[in-house]
């Protein structure tokens, strides 16, 4: 069944979309989301195989006959196995040259070295598309160095195969020791607009258990603060309230949960967003920090994310909200 992990994933969970070598989704009940990943690629046994799942959030994780019976509610093996039969009775699906469609993809290089190649392509976000959609964000200059503008990144879609060149914000994910270790890619449209496309954000490279680091004192950290959200533009919104902290952005709910906490970290500060997966992935990673005796509150935001915050209700309700929970913020 892992053969066919694609097929598997598009018919039981068709909330999800592919994301390079993953199919992501909310949860095992289809759910939509960015918790659970599936793997489409990889060897067929062993770690990293494809079909194997988890989800970020719960820390469930399995192969495919695990989430099959997850997904349909099924109590026995005999039952998982008959829906497992039935399944691979139906035919692949083949393109107009008679090729399987749900063949895995294999990666044909290490995607960080490539990531690394895009990343060095990459220019500083003055006078470009990126600084635009940055304050299109109501997220002003200066922007970290880690954030550059691409002016025509390849795009290619996982169901068609067709290609196109767009303009892109690039953004660094490296380890806590400063490691580039991938990035992230956002396609935009010429009026400063994410690009109207099915997935117009995509990671590459070795992402979980990194980040996007906004502000980071590779020095010293005397205040020990360490401020992470999801998405880029979250942290960012957060960046002037809160100068002293250190500011990285994990990029999903699944990297959330999964971030690798830096021994130097004494106090956490985390910025969730207002959706199921978003939640459970900050209980996680809180629940985590405080086992290893860090502090940790969880900022909450009026709507979906703290950059929603900023550009719909103002920076003042921002602030505002956020003393009502945390009112030490303004003396970091």
């Amino acid at each position: 069944m892992a053969e066919r992990a694609a097929a598997f994933c598009r018919y039981y969970l068709s909330n999800g979309h592919r994301s390079g070598r993953y199919w992501i989704v909310g949860d095992t009940g289809n759910n939509r989301g960015r918790s659970l990943f599936v793997r489409l690629t990889g060897p067929p046994h062993g770690q990293g195989a494809r079909g194997k799942w988890q989800d970020a959030a719960t820390g469930e994780h399995g192969d495919l006959l695990d989430l099959l019976a997850a997904r349909e509610g099924l109590r026995s093996l005999a039952e998982t196995l008959a829906e497992a039969r039935r399944f691979l009775g139906k035919p692949e699906r083949r393109d107009r040259d008679g090729y399987a469609c749900d063949v895995p993809f294999h990666t044909r290089s290490d995607t960080s070295a490539i990531a690394r190649r895009i990343w060095a392509d990459g220019r500083l976000l003055s006078d470009t598309l990126a600084e635009t959609y940055l304050s299109l964000r109501h997220l002003p200059p200066p922007y970290p160095p880690d954030l550059r503008f691409h002016s025509a990144l390849e795009y290619r879609d996982h169901e068609t195969g067709e290609i196109a060149f767009h303009p892109a914000l690039l953004a660094a994910v490296r380890d806590a020791s400063g490691c580039l270790r991938g990035i992230q890619r956002g396609w935009l449209a010429l009026n400063g607009q994410k690009a109207a496309l099915d997935d117009p954000r995509r990671s590459l490279g070795h992402i979980h258990g990194h980040g996007v680091w906004l502000r980071h004192d590779d020095r010293e950290h005397p205040s020990g603060a360490l401020l992470i959200g999801e998405g880029v533009e979250t942290v960012l919104s957060l960046a002037a309230v809160l100068p002293s902290a250190s500011l990285v952005a994990a990029l999903s709910a699944s990297h959330l949960a999964g971030f690798i906490l830096p021994g130097w970290v004494k106090s956490l500060l985390i910025a969730r967003d207002n959706e199921p997966a978003g939640i459970r992935a900050a209980r996680k990673l809180a629940s985590r920090a405080a086992e290893n005796g860090i502090n940790v509150s969880i900022l909450r935001p009026v709507l979906k994310d703290f950059n929603a915050d900023l550009r719909l209700l103002g920076r003042e309700v921002l602030v505002t909200n956020l003393l009502r929970q945390w009112p030490e913020v303004l003396a970091a």
